[in-house]
């Protein structure tokens, strides 16, 4: 019962974080990375950079597209550092993310590249196969493989797990 337990509490562990993967935009696991590792195709109404902030902003209808996934969000403002690498990703208004078998909505994403730290709010919902994750605020801190979901003031985090081995016999 006990060992039965721990793989459960395990397999949890690495449900929670292969559902908060994409909001590391091509994370590399195996480096500890949250920078993209493949190209990024965005597509906005309107987008502008200010040289001087070292910041991108994308307006209306944002599309991000890599090899496997896509992002959608009102806005994205995306923040460079000195090096022109990509420090932080804010993603406000119907922030959807779709890949292969993970799907999630919520109402603002902020990934902070340097600090490896996701943060991501407004009635959270993540789906991967019969899968659930529901919360208001979903904190992911990547370095440390850490997870923490927060109820907001209305409900309670909701999680539905469907056990890998349920059915066979």
């Amino acid at each position: 019962m006990v060992n039965n337990m721990y793989y459960n509490h395990k397999y949890f562990i690495i449900l929670i974080l292969i559902l908060s993967a994409p909001f590391f935009m091509g994370a590399d696991i195996k480096n500890k990375t949250i920078k993209p590792t493949s190209p990024v195709k965005i597509q906005a109404n309107e987008m502008r950079y200010y040289g001087t902030e070292r910041k991108s902003t994308f307006h209306g209808n944002v599309v991000a597209v890599s090899d496997n996934y896509t992002l959608t969000s009102d806005d994205i403002v995306v923040f460079l550092n000195k090096d022109m690498d990509v420090s932080k990703i804010q993603c406000t208004g119907n922030v959807n993310f779709k890949s292969d078998d993970i799907v999630s909505i919520s109402k603002r994403a902020d990934l902070d590249h340097n600090k490896k730290v996701a943060v991501i709010t407004g009635d959270v919902k993540v789906w991967q196969g019969e899968n659930y994750l529901e919360g208001e605020k979903v904190f992911i801190y990547y370095e440390e493989e850490r997870i923490v979901v927060d109820k907001g003031t209305e409900k309670r985090v909701t999680i539905i797990f469907k056990p890998e081995n349920e059915g066979k016999k």
